[in-house]
């Protein structure tokens, strides 16, 4: 069975079991760095927003031998959770009041989007672009988002300019979300646990620790940590170096002092190779490392 089959079935499971009227729809979008993902669109009557529920990794369930009945009513089970979760009918997003206090910014790679900035407001930021959504909800303990990208009918609906998104994303990314900074062996250590490694194996591990990441604290689209104000500045002066920023994936970035660094070839060898065979295509941030010069509090790649 093909995707776009199993995609046509899960729906039509889904529509026969439904207690409420319900209008389903097969939704393609576009998402970041062009990657394109195929769900089911649900839209029920007095409720202001649809969810799309994406379906490939029930697909790669069903591959692996889970039958489509038993994942239809997954994806059922999700959206009752869901429609319970937000009053909907009560908050529409085309009043702008209503969403004013939940729009925040995500960094992507610029030249992998560049058909998609022609459509949303945005500021160019290095090789990278800011890109504005609206929080529709977060799951803390999960490290999950759900958002809705800002785009420029946008602005038409909510009749303000683009400066006004960029001025509340500033104001409410942070609060938000707010920064996490560590030495890349705890955040190793913390998922690991005690019983990979002995004591003195974690003390040695950590006296020759010279990476750290820098994430938010639910650690999703955390690469736009970079952008929040004085955080660079405030790691450079905990250095008391000038340091290069690696671009993990759009969720983290890794934080090496110059003092400690690879030689700067290297070091974008070693982030071209890890976006290639680590990196999922919708997560890429960037192939190039950015240097942090504390004197002139100016990062550049």
């Amino acid at each position: 069975m093909s995707y776009e089959q199993f995609i046509e079935n899960m729906a039509a499971i889904i529509k026969g079991r439904m207690e409420i009227s319900l209008d389903l729809s097969i939704h393609s979008t576009v998402k970041n760095n062009g990657y394109q993902r195929k769900g089911i669109t649900f839209s029920e009557e007095g409720i202001n927003i649809s969810p799309t529920i994406y379906l490939e990794e029930y697909y790669e369930k069903f591959m692996r031998g889970s039958s489509v009945k038993e994942l239809a009513e997954q994806v059922l089970e999700m959206y009752r959770k869901i429609r319970i979760r937000h009053s909907w009918n009560e908050v529409s997003v085309q009043d702008y009041q209503n969403i004013k206090d939940k729009i925040i910014y995500k960094l992507v790679n610029q030249e992998r989007n560049g058909e998609l900035l022609d459509q949303v407001p945005h500021v160019r930021y290095l090789d990278l672009a800011i890109l504005y959504f609206v929080l529709v909800d977060m799951d803390k303990s999960g490290g999950q988002m759900a958002t809705m990208l800002i785009r420029n009918e946008h602005l038409t609906w909510w009749n303000v300019t683009s400066e006004e998104i960029r001025r509340r994303a500033d104001m409410n990314t942070e609060k938000i979300l707010p920064y996490e900074f560590s030495a890349m062996c705890m955040m190793i250590e913390e998922m690991l646990g005690n019983q990979e490694m002995e004591e003195e194996e974690w003390k040695k591990f950590r006296e020759q620790e010279n990476m750290y990441i820098l994430t938010n604290h639910i650690r999703s689209c955390g690469a736009s940590a970079i952008l929040y104000p004085g955080r660079l500045q405030a790691i450079g002066d905990y250095f008391k170096e000038n340091y290069f920023i690696l671009p993990s994936s759009i969720h983290e970035v890794i934080i090496l002092p110059e003092s400690k660094a690879l030689p700067k070839d290297e070091m974008e060898c070693v982030i071209r190779e890890v976006n290639e065979t680590q990196v999922q295509a919708e997560e890429f941030l960037s192939n190039h490392a950015y240097y942090y010069d504390r004197q002139k509090m100016e990062i550049t790649v």
